[in-house]
């Protein structure tokens, strides 16, 4: 694994997950926040392609609890609690909104030098937009390993890895990077590796990327 054949993908590292004030905020998730700092250090350091997706909600969405959801209110579109922890804040970002791209707009992403942002209006995966995914699978054709952090396990990190399958390079999870708000990560973690998923932390990460 070197620069060359690496991009890391950050799930939904934002504010309302991840700071004490956050609306949706998972409990214990303060402690990967250190970990996802050395991974967006690690990145810079070695000029690593990141691709993130966030979560973007809208009032009237009906899966939040406003509009007679189940989900607390969270990620709303121009508040605080959108945007992305300060740790792992983009430098550079091209935002993808869930619509489709000309021709030219995709040439223009697949060049960009910066982090590329694909916003998901719901608990689902890129998948589930056909567009947004045949920009991902282009995104990644380049590279040989995809690293994957961030949050929440149950949902967003499983249904992102899901969509991941297939596309071409090999999955690697940073354990210590992850968040599950419940208590079976091992669940998570046997089924990752049946799929071959190779679960690491951040320091194995680490020297593999700066001795290969």
């Amino acid at each position: 694994m070197n620069a060359e054949t690496t991009i890391f993908y950050d799930v939904d590292t934002q504010r309302d997950f991840l700071a004490p004030d956050g609306s949706y905020r998972i409990a214990g998730a303060e402690k990967i926040i250190p970990v996802l700092q050395s991974l967006t250090d690690l990145a810079r350091e070695q000029q690593l392609r990141i691709v993130c997706s966030v979560d973007r909600h809208v009032p009237g969405d009906p899966m939040l609890k406003s509009w007679g959801g189940a989900m607390p209110d969270h990620c709303m579109a121009g508040s605080p609690g959108e945007k992305k922890i300060a740790e792992t804040a983009p430098r550079h970002p091209m935002v993808l909104e869930n619509k489709e791209y000309a021709s030219f707009e995709i040439r223009d992403v697949l060049e960009h030098t910066g982090e590329i942002v694909f916003q998901r209006q719901q608990f689902d995966a890129l998948s589930n937009n056909a567009h947004a995914h045949a920009i991902l699978r282009l995104v990644l054709q380049p590279y040989n390993h995809i690293v994957v952090y961030g949050v929440y396990t149950e949902i967003c990190v499983d249904r992102e890895i899901s969509a991941l399958l297939g596309l071409g390079p090999k999955i690697h999870i940073v354990r210590d990077a992850i968040s599950i708000a419940g208590s079976d990560a091992a669940k998570f973690f046997d089924h990752w590796q049946a799929e071959g998923i190779e679960l690491l932390t951040f320091e194995e990460l680490k020297v593999r990327m700066l001795n290969s």
